[in-house]
């Protein structure tokens, strides 16, 4: 041991040596999906982008909205200084084309190199400084990642790269670990904090959790919205939640859902979870200030949830369907009608006073998304060539969430939301629609479908 030098860490040398093995054997898929891993654990903050529908990548494979930064990745076979050229014209003028008014400032090119052209990267990138000096144009190669993963922790890098050798039996700890370890992961939650309007405690979060715990750092979701952004916060939604999904999946996945957040986006959420999955939304108590749920008994008037004009025969022709739910507050129908004048059917879910402090029991919410599935398939029943369902919604985050997670997209016609604006006239704004190929924004969403103009 007296011979073995000072600083010498035998493990980071085995990683590194499986790292270099993973880049020379990698497909460019591969390497995009191990760019993605690092980079998630470099920072949480960091989105991964897949391809959308017919909008694509909009040329970013990876970026940190708040900051500015898209990434893009290109790992070929053999690295050609023509290609290469031309694969950082095309990803980056569509990258400003995408990006530039969201406010991009940095672009990274990425990329995976076996052998030869490296130093050629910085001289092609300088020429394209010129056509854009306001960005900030950088690259990172598989070496430079790795500098990155270095400085990961043990646990980290294992996560990326495997056990080391003479630990994998670690992998098996769910199974072989001792009751009290067991008891702790089947108590373990992964946690998803969706503050798009007001930042979310953390501390007040893990309180409200125990006597379960969050699996690794919670899942932040705070995508920026408005005119013309909800096509992109329903996409980074998307991706954040596919790739947590992704990443749970062996392990049973239970979500603990805390929101403040758009009714839209809300309603996502819970869409893209769907109740395939075990989900908890929480509800943040004004009074108590508290994200714990009230541990007394619901009231037999706090759980009667009401539906009214739901058809009792079958409705012949086609059309669209309006559902209104409310909760927090009653839900117009005159405001209802600019968008959707002469609907087939007009459906009320309510309940006896809507107020904004409603929601007080989690039992609530298995009423509200019983009785939502129950409108819902008598709709299809009764409706049958019904063409589209305009879903507004007045009600707190955690029935939003409910809601979403009732939508079978297979199973239910396009869902059309609303954000409400209390300041405008009309007070409902069409912003999302909802279907088997998720969630698309209105222009897009409508000229798909070939429907009339009957929205906003």
């Amino acid at each position: 041991m007296n011979d073995v030098p000072r600083g010498f860490d035998a493990l980071t040398l085995h990683q590194w040596l499986w790292w270099e093995l993973r880049c020379v054997d990698a497909s460019p898929e591969d390497f995009q999906k191990l760019f993605e891993s690092v980079m998630k654990r470099v920072d949480p903050r960091f989105i991964s982008i897949r391809p959308y529908g017919n909008i694509g990548d909009r040329k970013c494979d990876g970026l940190y909205f708040e900051d500015g930064i898209v990434f893009q990745v290109y790992a070929p076979d053999e690295l050609t200084q023509a290609a290469t050229i031309a694969k950082i014209e095309e990803d980056l003028s569509g990258a400003v084309k995408h990006w530039g008014e969201q406010g991009l400032k940095q672009w990274v090119f990425v990329y995976n190199t076996r052998r030869g052209l490296a130093p050629d990267i910085p001289g092609i990138l300088a020429v394209q400084r010129q056509k854009y000096p306001s960005l900030i144009l950088d690259h990172v190669s598989n070496d430079a990642l790795w500098e990155r993963v270095r400085g990961l922790s043990l646990q980290a890098r294992s996560e990326i790269l495997g056990a080391p050798t003479g630990y994998e039996h670690l992998f098996f700890a769910p199974w072989n670990a001792d009751t009290e370890t067991i008891e702790r992961l089947k108590r373990g939650r992964f946690v998803i904090i969706h503050d798009a309007m007001s930042p979310i405690d953390g501390h007040a979060v893990a309180e409200a959790l125990e006597p379960d715990s969050s699996i690794g750092p919670p899942i932040r979701i705070r995508p920026n919205h408005g005119p013309g952004l909800w096509q992109l916060a329903a996409t980074l939604q998307d991706s954040l939640v596919s790739d947590a999904v992704a990443k749970s999946a062996d392990l049973r996945p239970r979500f603990a859902v805390f929101s403040l957040s758009p009714v839209p986006l809300v309603i996502h959420l819970g869409y893209l979870l769907s109740d395939r999955m075990e989900v908890q939304a929480f509800q943040y108590d004004r009074e108590r200030h508290s994200w714990r749920w009230d541990e007394g008994q619901a009231s037999d008037a706090d759980l009667e949830i009401r539906s009214q004009g739901v058809p009792n025969d079958v409705i012949s022709g086609s059309g669209d369907v309006v559902i209104r739910v409310s909760l927090s507050d009653i839900v117009n129908p005159r405001d209802t009608h600019f968008h959707v004048p002469t609907p087939l059917a007009e459906v009320d879910i309510d309940v006896g006073d809507p107020d904004r402090m409603w929601l007080r029991n989690a039992e609530q919410l298995v009423r509200l998304g019983r009785e939502f599935r129950r409108v819902l398939k008598l709709i299809g029943q009764r409706c049958p060539d019904v063409r589209r369902v305009h879903l507004f919604v007045c009600a707190p985050t955690p029935a939003c969430i409910e809601l979403g997670r009732a939508i079978n997209p297979r199973m239910t016609p396009p869902i059309e939301l609303y954000e409400f604006h209390w300041q405008k006239d009309p007070k409902y704004e069409h912003v999302l629609t909802l279907d088997a190929s998720g969630a698309r924004a209105p222009n897009e969403a409508l000229n798909k479908s070939g429907a009339s103009g009957t929205t906003s």
